[in-house]
């Protein structure tokens, strides 16, 4: 058994572009073959620099690489984001990819339900990790297309899950490893309220602001006008705030003050 695992060891590599968190970053998708070919090589670095402090022949062993991705939906997107002009830029991109390296492919699995870039995952995962020539695999998708169950039936000492998005407490109790390809995966977005709106678009701000009184509360509406709408006529030196904006403020003694910019009224 020994000497069938020396011959040709290999690690694998899954990745589901299609998945949130898993669309490779801007600079490899916009440059074409180029852009591939670098992705390739970032790829290949990345994967071994992993495995190195876990296998001693790290940089002798293959590295096969699959990703799989519905391109026209991906071109699509990229499109409407102005990153790329059409398909062919992004099938050169995935062309760069797979010729850079013999043992990597970016496979197009199209559209459709039945062809799903998770359910591809999923199938080679499986087939690949009763392998006794793979040292290791390293996955790349979403949490949703790889339950607990299904990982809970493989060699999870032979398993690395690519973390872009937080996963869930099912999979980070499991005896796995997790890491992060940073340079390869954009960080995901930082979560951001958004600014709470009246009717017709108006900017609803809600602040606090302390005064001499012991405090007051804010609330500043910001009339949003379409590029259409006539100028507000306002007097000589006055700013813009004050001629497009309303505050509302409620003091210590419960007293409402509304500043219209122009005329302040106290209502008891």
């Amino acid at each position: 058994m020994s000497q069938r695992q020396a011959r040709r060891p290999f690690a694998l590599v899954l990745i589901d572009a299609d998945a949130d968190g898993f669309l490779f970053q801007d600079k490899y998708l916009t440059r074409k073959a180029q852009g591939g070919e670098q992705l390739a090589d970032e790829l290949l670095i990345r994967t071994r620099e992993y495995l190195r402090p876990q296998f001693d022949d790290a940089d002798s062993m293959d590295v096969l690489v699959r990703v799989y991705a519905n391109l026209e939906g991906m071109a699509n997107y990229l499109v409407r984001q102005d990153k790329v002009r059409n398909l062919g830029a992004l099938r050169a991109m995935s062309t760069g990819f797979c010729g850079r390296i013999s043992s990597f492919d970016f496979i197009d699995i199209g559209v459709g339900k039945e062809g799903s870039s998770g359910r591809k995952l999923r199938e080679n995962l499986s087939f690949y990790t009763s392998s006794v020539h793979l040292r290791h695999v390293i996955v790349a998708c979403s949490p949703a297309d790889l339950p607990a169950s299904l990982l809970s039936n493989m060699p999870l000492e032979k398993v690395t899950l690519v973390e872009s998005m937080p996963l869930p407490t099912a999979l980070t109790t499991l005896p796995i490893k997790i890491t992060k390809f940073t340079t390869l995966f954009p960080p995901p977005p930082s979560p951001k309220s958004p600014r709470p709106r009246g009717r017709n678009g108006a900017q609803l701000q809600l602040m606090q602001q302390e005064d001499h009184d012991g405090g007051a509360t804010w609330l500043v509406i910001n009339p949003e006008r379409s590029k259409s709408q006539a100028p507000v006529l306002r007097r000589r030196n006055a700013s813009e705030d004050e001629s497009s904006s309303l505050s509302i403020s409620i003091g210590p003694d419960n007293t409402v003050s509304v500043d219209s910019g122009r005329r302040r009224r106290l209502i008891g």
